[in-house]
């Protein structure tokens, strides 16, 4: 062979040995990805140690302790009170049950005596009581009552009506007014389907488990009518009162978040069973006066959903980066760095000790966004212009040498490693949404208001697997809406799905704003015992802090 074959045969064989480099180091990383999900934590957390020397050189400004020592008296001088909690040495505890685990809970005291007739051991004289105490306490659980409740309606006659000294010749009939039935000519009562609906949308209890509870207390309940209850009550009360939250949310919020997540819908004209449908969320932002969160299903994942979805909504949105929602006008768009620093954390190698590779380029991607989150630890207790303020000095040095690092990265390295390129330009498509909350001390760093309201419903389809009807799809899209929008104004769940069912069905209009506005879940209108509300749990979480 020639000295010119030769060179082009040593050609190839330098790319093809590129290849087989890039194809090996890909492969190393979906193993280590298995091996990080089957045994690693799941927490997407990096190692407390000190930073490689590369790393070190990003830092333009104080560290952590330098940051909280200039930040003290700022916050100290614009917060009017921090209450805060400490651990108590010593708790008192009776009988192994703590006070804030008795919430709500009926005291029912038994009094062990002797008889009567028992006497003095010794010289069988009286016994005279002089003291008592309690021993111990236990908690009982006595099974909910299925009642079938008979409405009877009296009729009433007018005694003088009908008589030769009456006006009117026939007699007049009189009925006690019923109220209205919850679904006609069936025995569903709002407290029946209050379970049905707290059980699956709050519990995650798919209804066949619903059946086989429902047959343990005596009562027949074939899921297809459960199903069918749940449809019914959405169409005909519960509807027009989401619609009206949603409205209400797109006219007075300030900041949004959004998210989406897969779901089957099994009866779909034109499509399989097997099928992808999302279902969306629009969560208020943390501090806006009027909280809610929004479920809607679609078929698909297409722009036009977004843009339906927030049609009309001027401000803040926060969310993934998913591409669709930068085709919506009129809003400002922030992204998620969390999102971004998973792109880098799941680029790190694992080693041999199952340790991630804290020499590796990833490592140094997930630091520079760690820098970014400890700045945001530091100033969460200032005002809106503060924050703003202090993340213009504080964190724009750091993005500014974050992304002309991963310019330099993309350009100037050669990167055999799929996961760091996937993470390199996501970060460079996504830069103006990633760095606009310098400019606004409101945004949010991350989009986790959205994942945490989307995450039941996440969690609860792996029980119940699928919806069955387009329309049981849009039901849970109302129930998941009405029950997550409860939580987050903090109300008692279970009371106000009942309260809904009890008093929407009994409007003369319910379909009318005016008539639903006082049932929204930020309303003040809505009963004492609904709004005023704190789980045992959370008082429990609180006093141990």
């Amino acid at each position: 062979m020639s000295y010119d074959e030769l060179m082009e045969e040593n050609k190839k064989l330098h790319i093809e040995l590129n290849n087989k480099n890039i194809e090996l180091e890909n492969t190393k990383m979906q193993l280590n990805t298995l091996k990080r999900i089957v045994f690693g934590s799941k927490r997407e957390a990096t190692p407390v140690q000190e930073l490689p020397s590369i790393v070190e050189q990003c830092s333009l400004f104080e560290e952590s302790k330098q940051i909280e020592d200039e930040l003290r008296k700022q916050v100290e001088d614009n917060v009017e009170e921090i209450t805060v909690y400490k651990k108590k040495n010593k708790r008192k505890v009776v009988a192994g049950i703590k006070k804030e685990q008795l919430k709500n809970v009926e005291i029912e005291l038994r009094e062990i005596q002797l008889k009567s007739e028992v006497v003095c051991p010794e010289c069988e004289s009286e016994l005279e009581q002089i003291s008592k105490k309690v021993v111990r306490k236990e908690i009982r659980y006595i099974p909910a009552k299925i009642i079938l409740t008979n409405y009877v309606q009296y009729t009433y006659k007018c005694k003088h009506c009908g008589t030769k000294d009456s006006k009117k010749d026939t007699a007049t009939f009189v009925k006690a007014e019923m109220p209205k039935a919850l679904l006609p000519h069936s025995f569903v009562s709002p407290s029946l389907a209050t379970q049905v609906i707290y059980q699956k949308y709050y519990l995650g209890v798919p209804l066949y488990r619903q059946e086989k509870m429902w047959d343990d207390k005596g009562l027949v309940l074939p899921r297809n009518m459960m199903a069918n209850w749940n449809i019914k009550i959405n169409e005909y009360y519960l509807e027009n009162l989401y619609h009206l939250m949603h409205k209400r949310m797109i006219e007075q919020s300030e900041l949004l978040h959004c998210d989406e997540t897969t779901m089957q819908c099994n009866k779909e004209a034109g499509r399989k069973a097997t099928s992808n449908s999302y279902m969306w969320v629009l969560r208020s932002g943390e501090l806006e006066s009027k909280k809610g969160v929004i479920f809607q299903y679609s078929p698909s994942r297409r722009t036009e959903i977004a843009q339906n979805l927030l049609k009309g909504y001027k401000g803040v949105l926060v969310t993934d980066g998913y591409a669709s929602y930068k085709n919506i006008e009129g809003i400002t768009h922030a992204e998620c760095w969390a999102h971004a620093r998973r792109y880098f954390y799941e680029s790190i190698p694992v080693l041999q000790n199952k340790k991630m590779d804290t020499t590796s380029t990833g490592y140094i991607g997930v630091t520079y966004c760690d820098k970014l989150f400890d700045v945001e630890r530091q100033i969460a207790l200032l005002r809106e212009e503060e924050k703003q303020q202090k993340r213009k000095e504080l964190s724009k040095p750091i993005l500014d040498e974050f992304f002309t690092w991963v310019e330099d990265t993309l350009n100037n390295k050669v990167i055999i490693n799929k996961k760091l390129k996937e993470a390199l330009t996501y970060a460079t498509k996504q830069k103006e949404e990633l760095s606009i909350f310098v400019t606004d001390g409101k945004i949010p760093l991350t989009n986790s208001l959205a994942e945490r309201a989307i995450r039941p419903f996440a969690v609860h389809r792996k029980n119940w697997l699928f919806a069955d009807s387009v329309e049981g799809a849009k039901a849970n899209a109302v129930y998941y809406s009405l029950i997550e929008s409860a939580k987050v104004n903090k109300l008692n769940i279970e009371k106000y799905i009942e309260y809904l069912l009890e008093k929407i069905p009994q409007l003369d209009e319910p379909y009318k704003e005016k008539e639903l506005e006082k049932y929204l879940p930020w309303s003040k209108e809505l009963p004492e015992e609904i709004l005023n509300y704190q789980s045992a749990y959370e008082e429990l979480n609180l006093e141990k802090e």
